[in-house]
Order: C-alpha cells, then structure tokens, then sequence
C-alpha cells in the first residue's frame, strides 16, 4: 500500500514537472522493490522503470532520486540543502536509459558526473519451469552477465522485453529477479499503462567513459582522503582501511571487470 501511495505522488511530479531538455514519453510505468545487502545488512528501496514501448526504450532510477530532482524543481528544496537532501539517497545511483540495442548509464560521483554506454544484448536460457508472481503466470529464464548468474521470472502476458536496471530481451517483462547468491533481488510492486513525460539526464553533463574508467573513477573518488589531515600516520592507516572496508561492503550490481 505505501508503494502504491508513493507511485501515484510521483505520477504528479511526472505530469508537473519538468526540469531536463531531455523527454521520454512513457506509455508504461513500472516499480520495482529492490532488495540488496550494504554494509552487511539487509536493505531494501524502490526504482522506477519508464517505458516507451514503441521506440522500445526505457529509463530505469532510484524513486529516491526521482523525488528529490522534483522537489528541487518545485523549489521545495533547495539544491544546496545538504541536510534535506541525505533524506533521499541511493546506495544504487546508476540510471540506466535504453535506447533500441544499448544501454547507456549515468551515475553522478560526489562531484564528478560520468557516463558509459554497453549492449544491451543478453543471452538469455529460457526453461519450462512456471509459477504465478503477483498474480502473472510467469516463466524462468537465466543468463551470465555483469559477473553474476541472474534468475529471471517473466510472464507473457505482457509482452515487453524489458525489466529493471540492465535487464531485458525477455519475450515479456520481467517480473520477479534475482542473483544466484541471493544477495540481490528485484520485485515487480507497481505496473500501469500510463502516458506521461518522464525527464532523462541532461546527457552534455555527463563525461562519457568506459565502464572500467567509470568503476575506476568511483573508487577512486570514494577512497579518497587528500582532503583530510592526519597528525597521527596510525590514524590514517585505520581510516584507510576503514574506507576500503567500505567500499567493499557497498552494493554493486555490476562487478564485471
């Protein structure tokens, strides 16, 4: 119920709004719960995937993210409000625009704005195994991508090949989603057929780079303590190993190399 209270709020700021030059007229939106573990404990948030079916393209964020951006532009936060924005952070920042064969994903890093682009071409197995997800009668189907084996359930009855963050190519949406270590896990809450101009990144923003000089820009950025005094080198040794231990424990989806 408090998935689909916070679906239609946004469905607001999507028809209110509009703060980017870039516009992807939707006539599907859906909500994903996504489960994922961060500093060695459970987390869970919600992500939203735009979808424009007829130039089979899609946009998929964190719901998090998506309402801050339209607060800010309703000037309900200011966008130096440090303190109010914490409130709707992401451990998963990727936002992942499909366009046709190709992904292209943006992540903002503290200050640095970064961008790259892959294929969206999945190789996926699809089994004879069946089961009904929140009402759809759905089938599995795995594939080997971004250094993980991920199980996928989707059903026929909608026939989108698309799903949440790199995932599609499916012969329906996906519905129900999950690595085989069971760390991560994707549940479709909210679908509607819906028309609406849902606003993309303002693509000039962002560097583009290969996804290796992407993860290496974000580890980089986020061990960094150049910024920092130490008057003790122990001291600095211990923050060091506490960023590292850090950085480990954060959530990525993505640990292709």
């Amino acid at each position: 119920m408090i998935m689909k209270k916070i679906f239609i709020i946004l469905l607001l700021f999507i028809t209110c709004f509009n703060f980017s030059s870039q516009i992807l007229k939707t006539d599907f939106v859906a909500a994903y719960n996504v489960e994922y573990p961060i500093y060695n404990k459970k987390n869970a948030e919600q992500f939203l995937l735009f979808i424009n079916s007829k130039e089979n393209t899609s946009f998929y964020r964190s719901t998090n993210q998506y309402i801050l951006d339209s607060l800010k532009a309703g000037k309900e936060i200011n966008n130096d409000d440090f303190t109010a924005s914490t409130k709707y952070t992401t451990a998963l920042g990727e936002e992942v625009l499909k366009k046709g064969n190709t992904f292209t994903v943006y992540e903002t890093i503290v200050d640095a704005k970064v961008k790259y682009k892959e294929s969206a071409d999945l190789k996926w197995t699809v089994l004879n195994d069946t089961k009904t997800y929140a009402g759809y009668k759905t089938r599995k189907a795995y594939t080997i991508a971004y250094g993980r084996k991920w199980i996928a359930w989707y059903t026929d009855a909608l026939p989108l090949n698309f799903g949440p963050y790199k995932f599609c190519g499916l012969p329906g949406l996906i519905i129900n989603m999950y690595d085989e270590n069971g760390q991560y896990y994707f549940t479709l809450s909210v679908f509607k057929r819906k028309s609406r101009l849902a606003s993309l990144p303002k693509d000039k923003r962002y560097k583009l780079v290969s996804k290796a000089k992407a993860k290496q820009i974000k580890y980089n950025t986020l061990s960094d303590l150049s910024g920092m005094i130490f008057d003790d080198p122990n001291m600095k040794r211990r923050m060091e190993q506490s960023n590292q231990k850090r950085i480990k424990e954060s959530p990525q989806l993505d640990i292709e190399k």
